[in-house]
């Protein structure tokens, strides 16, 4: 196999790694652009000398084909810095396919998953941040690194832009309900932690998939996990059987339809994000990320490399 191959064993993913499609970019600031492949959406950024990248896209050839778009909008500066917003693949899988040279800045916890998880493509941070909030100062630019707690993935990194009204929160809230199984959240506290993002000034809302929000899509979005919640406890009541995609489509989404139906994606996933949420509920979570004392996960068991 010639790409890098993330952790994929089959030399039949080839085809997938390659493929390089268009990215669309829009220009959201004076120095601040968007980017998607119609599925992810990531951010980059134009400092003095040099770009600032979040996350890589999720495969080699949209790595290359991130790199492009950012040198379309940016010619004549490199890629300086990479911030990875979370661990997972699927969005800062492949940095040696976007920048190789880099900075690569990220959460501490998010960098000892990687550096346990050793996936071909996916290069160590560099720079490791501890705490939930980071003013950053890279080439010219200011802005904050925001991480209130275990959200989705492991360390994740949100990005506000005070001076721009700008908030990115990749995976985290949508402007719709087409995340589905959100096999990935840490449900216990995540809520409460993105409506904490709503003491900050910031009315754009770029999230790490599909189309971008403002602060009442991000608002509304907290209501609608909220509901999906109380819904699916209301389950457990009702005797639903719980285990049964059908009949937790069918309960939450009479429960939900009313308020939430014109959600784009409400029909085709409310059921998977209730099958989700109602095993939360029977299991209590994921270990010590949905406990009342998240930070100790990872805490002192992983020493990085210098």
């Amino acid at each position: 196999m010639s790409e890098h191959r993330g952790i994929f064993t089959s030399d039949r993913v080839q085809a997938y790694l390659a493929e390089e499609p268009a990215l669309e970019t829009e220009q959201l600031a004076d120095r601040i652009w968007t980017v998607s492949d119609g599925q992810v959406r990531s951010l980059f950024l134009a400092g003095d000398s040099s770009v600032i990248a979040f996350d890589t896209f999720g495969t080699p050839g949209r790595a290359r084909a991130y790199r492009r778009a950012i040198e379309s909008a940016i010619p004549g500066k490199p890629i300086g810095t990479i911030i990875y917003t979370h661990d997972h693949l699927d969005h800062a899988g492949y940095a040696a396919d976007l920048a190789t040279d880099a900075e690569i800045v990220a959460d501490e916890i998010c960098a000892k998953v990687i550096h346990l998880r050793e996936a071909d493509g996916q290069l160590l941070p560099t720079r490791r941040l501890t705490g939930k909030r980071h003013r950053i100062d890279i080439d010219g630019l200011e802005f904050e690194l925001l991480n209130p707690g275990p959200t989705h993935g492991s360390g994740h990194l949100s990005a506000w832009f005070p001076q721009e009204r700008i908030l990115f929160s990749s995976d985290t809230i949508l402007a719709n309900a087409r995340y589905g199984l959100l096999p990935d959240y840490h449900l216990a506290n995540f809520v409460r932690f993105m409506r904490g993002f709503l003491d900050l000034d910031f009315e754009t809302f770029v999230p790490g998939r599909f189309e971008l929000g403002d602060r009442a899509a991000f608002s509304r979005g907290c209501d609608y996990l909220e509901a999906v919640h109380v819904a699916s406890q209301q389950a457990f009541v009702e005797m639903v059987p719980i285990w049964v995609l059908d009949a937790m489509q069918n309960y939450v989404g009479e429960k939900l339809r009313p308020e939430f139906g014109d959600l784009d994606g409400f029909d085709a996933h409310v059921g998977l994000t209730a099958l989700r949420v109602v095993h939360h509920y029977l299991m209590g979570g994921w270990s010590l990320e949905d406990t009342p004392e998240p930070g100790y996960l990872l805490a002192d068991e992983v020493r990085l490399p210098d």
